[in-house]
């Protein structure tokens, strides 16, 4: 819509795709699907409605207008875009070691995924199965000057790992014209040789019965298997000299996961105490699996459920509670150790061994009648007898100091 503050004489539109100028007015019948739209020439609006959009409609709307009161015309533009959905996505990737889709563990894989014809341009993005890959990268997009399509480009690069065999690779596309993205797939291989793994134990065999020694082997391509048992080899699918022990041809599980199985025919204590050794080789190298028996039953595991974590997160934050609490207590003198506080309290007031009595004469009249004057006794040295007498000092300003009677009994420390 165009629109101006003063009413129009004139109201005409160009639309992209349709031929020539068209000249609207308020109350005119539609011609094909196109009308005028708004409040009227009156109200200054000059505005169009298209009942259904066409891709041909994209490019540069124009709308022309004449004031009542003036002669000149006044025009204004404006860009259209018709959303067009772009084409399948392409998928591009760099050739592996052994074709175009077969790699090497280790090998860089580059990717490219493509969106063309997109209008505006498409949202291009990348998975390895369902994880997102090239994501740190911003999608390139270039613009065509021919017919405004849009190409966007996602690129990514992945060194890959043996567990990367069998997934697939997804150049997917959405845009705003599609119901639903565009995708297009490949899957990919990596070969590798047969994987390391730790010795393999295996538990509650019971004697007499027979037993099942099942190992899961992860190469790619199939390695051939040869066990070893007491240095006895024994070839995929063979028994062994005694009858006693076979092995059974692999099993391919898919993605680069093989199965064999050791079979032995009533378990014997000595069975448990011979060395087993799995060899599994292919093109890509070689590996051996050491493999240990055991009559026992499987230890417990120390695998915890969710409520005794939580149980062990709730008793240590009950416990760090108690701690910070007691820090508190003792730091602020409260509870159990308020008594302590007290005493400390009372030393650092200076009551106790060390510290001077000042004493008035008006503490005369308390219920002891003891004489205000105070001797400072001094402790008697090397036993000297009644030391009381030998003191000079005074306490209080007090220079007279009463001298004992004669018939009056004193105590002499001893």
């Amino acid at each position: 819509m165009c629109r101006v503050g003063r009413p129009l004489k004139v109201c005409r539109v160009e639309i992209p795709g349709e031929a020539g100028g068209m000249v609207l007015s308020k109350g005119q019948p539609a011609e094909d699907g196109i009308e005028y739209y708004g409040e009227g020439t009156e109200a200054g609006q000059c505005g169009v409605h298209i009942a259904k959009i066409k891709e041909s409609h994209d490019g540069v709307f124009k709308c022309t207008l004449t004031a009542t009161d003036v002669r000149q015309e006044a025009q204004a533009s404006v860009m259209i875009i018709v959303a067009k959905p772009p084409n399948n996505p392409e998928l591009q990737t760099s050739p592996g070691a052994y074709g175009r889709s077969v790699y090497r563990k280790g090998e860089k894989l580059e990717v490219s995924c493509s969106a063309p014809s997109g209008r505006p341009a498409a949202n291009v993005s990348l998975f390895l199965d369902d994880e997102p890959i090239g994501y740190e990268e911003r999608p390139t997009i270039y613009d065509s000057n021919v017919n405004e399509n849009s190409l966007a480009v996602q690129n990514a690069s992945r060194s890959l790992d043996w567990t990367d065999n069998g997934k697939v690779l997804r150049c997917r596309a959405n845009h705003i014209a599609l119901d639903k993205p565009k995708e297009t797939t490949m899957q990919i291989q990596v070969r590798y040789p047969p994987q390391p793994q730790p010795t393999i134990e295996r538990f509650g065999y019971v004697i007499g019965r027979e037993g099942h020694v099942n190992v899961t082997v992860y190469a790619n391509p199939k390695p051939h298997f040869l066990w070893r048992v007491n240095n006895e080899k024994i070839l995929e699918g063979h028994l062994d000299q005694s009858h006693r022990l076979q092995t059974s041809t692999a099993v391919d599980l898919g993605r680069g996961a093989w199965s064999v199985i050791l079979t032995i025919d009533s378990i014997q204590k000595s069975d448990t105490e011979k060395e087993y050794i799995l060899e599994a080789r292919n093109d890509e190298g070689a590996y051996e699996y050491r493999i240990v028996l055991s009559t026992s039953t499987e230890p417990a595991g120390v695998d915890l459920d969710t409520g005794s974590i939580i149980g062990i997160v709730v008793g240590a934050l009950v416990l760090l509670l108690l701690v910070f609490v007691l820090i508190f207590a003792r730091a602020t003198g409260r509870w159990c150790f308020a008594a302590r506080r007290r005493g400390d309290e009372e030393a650092a007031s200076g009551v106790g061994a060390g510290s001077e009595a000042h004493i008035t004469p008006g503490d005369e009249d308390d219920e002891d009648h003891e004489d205000p004057r105070i001797i400072d006794e001094k402790i008697p040295q090397g036993g000297q007898e009644n030391p009381i007498h030998a003191s000079t000092e005074y306490v209080n300003g007090r220079t007279d100091l009463k001298e004992p009677k004669k018939d009056e009994k004193t105590d002499t420390p001893v």
